[in-house]
């Protein structure tokens, strides 16, 4: 079941050209929304990135905050959507006319991978300082998808990113963090990242006063006690072992910490 332009159809039914914009050059934005309890989580933050994205890329605005909870709560109802999450997209069709879908999907990380703690592989990439696409969240997600996938096929859960100069930057489909010293350290956009809403959390909430932006190395992280990785369905994900880096998320305090208020902040925004 999808919703299309507010319209709750069956898969079947529910069309769009191939010539729009968005399927034929991945021109428009989306965003993935945490479910649980058959409701979702920070939606007004979700919907305040959707808005920057689209004006990056010269879409017309989606809808405002209100009338999209409207319309995920309407479709969460016809799905019967307990846990998991939304995928909320917006493009133009070939006649410049706006396109909103939400589809559901199954929630990819469970208690089990918490406890085990991510593995993550790191990977060379070229500087993202003045690529203005990777600061947004769009269709043209490929790149994200394949670096992932490599660290998959090598037995890890994640690829982290990291440019040419040893300046960590994001993983493939999270952001990430490093306990060092008393101080919760993730690295600054203004080096071509994309601003995850789980982040945000992280950095705005008056109960997360430790942790800031900062230039964070590839050798930095040998000194890290901790590091961890967010995104909006995963919350907070500590992280075992960074190529041949071991951490022990059995001693992950400060992780612990951060994620129950990261819950509690989940909580509070529905």
């Amino acid at each position: 079941m999808i919703s299309l332009n507010g319209k709750i159809l069956s898969n079947e039914h529910a069309t769009v050209s191939p010539l729009a914009p968005g399927l034929m050059f991945g021109a428009g934005v989306f965003t993935t929304v945490r479910v649980r309890a058959g409701r979702p989580d920070f939606l007004a933050l979700h919907g305040e990135r959707l808005r920057c994205d689209a004006a990056a890329l010269a879409l017309p605005p989606p809808a405002l905050a209100g009338d999209l909870r409207e319309r995920c709560n309407a479709f969460l109802s016809a799905t019967t959507l307990v846990g998991g999450a939304v995928k909320i997209m917006w493009f133009t069709d070939e006649g410049g006319q706006t396109v909103e879908v939400i589809s559901a999907r199954s929630q990819p990380y469970d208690a089990e991978a918490r406890a085990r703690g991510f593995r993550l592989r790191s990977m060379t990439c070229g500087s993202r300082a003045n690529r203005e696409l990777s600061r947004h969240k769009t269709l043209n997600y490929l790149e994200h998808l394949r670096a992932k996938q490599v660290a998959v096929n090598a037995g890890f859960d994640e690829a982290l990113w990291i440019d040419e100069r040893g300046l960590v930057l994001e993983g493939a489909t999270t952001n990430l963090f490093a306990v060092i010293g008393d101080e919760v350290v993730t690295p600054d956009l203004r080096f071509g990242l994309l601003p995850g809403v789980a982040r945000r959390v992280l950095l705005t909430s008056p109960t997360m006063a430790r942790v800031r932006e900062a230039e964070l190395t590839a050798k930095s992280l040998e000194d890290a006690r901790e590091v961890f990785v967010t995104n909006s369905l995963m919350g907070v994900m500590p992280v075992r072992a960074i190529d041949d880096r071991i951490y022990s998320p059995a001693r992950n305090e400060v992780t612990r910490s951060l994620l129950a208020a990261f819950e509690r902040e989940a909580d509070a925004s529905r």
